[in-house]
């Protein structure tokens, strides 16, 4: 568990750098082995779903990233119910990915 967590913040460091694309790839490899082992609800599979959308959304590609965003705001409005801190984060993503003139 603890290898995921790590490779989910060496991706945030990687896209910071600029590497886009090898952000990605860490982090689709984390939500890989997260969904498999915990299933998509665990919070490591939400949090590197979230984190994914978030490189999605700057490389561009915004109709994935909407996507995989909605459905970790639903995700974590089902688990942990609509007050929750972390759903209102994914809620709050979500609607600034709304209001983008780009999307």
């Amino acid at each position: 568990m603890p290898e995921r967590r790590a490779i989910n913040n060496l991706a945030g460091t990687v896209a910071s750098q600029g590497d886009l694309a090898a952000a990605r790839e860490l982090l689709e490899a984390v939500l890989a082995t997260a969904c498999r082992e915990f299933g998509e609800q665990h919070p490591d599979s939400l949090t590197a779903m979230s984190n994914l959308a978030a490189i999605l959304w700057q490389e561009g590609d915004r109709a994935e990233a909407y996507a995989l965003q909605q459905q970790v705001a639903e995700m974590q409005s089902r688990v942990r119910g609509d007050s929750d801190a972390a759903t209102q984060a994914a809620k709050a993503v979500l609607e600034m990915m709304e209001r983008d003139t780009g999307f």
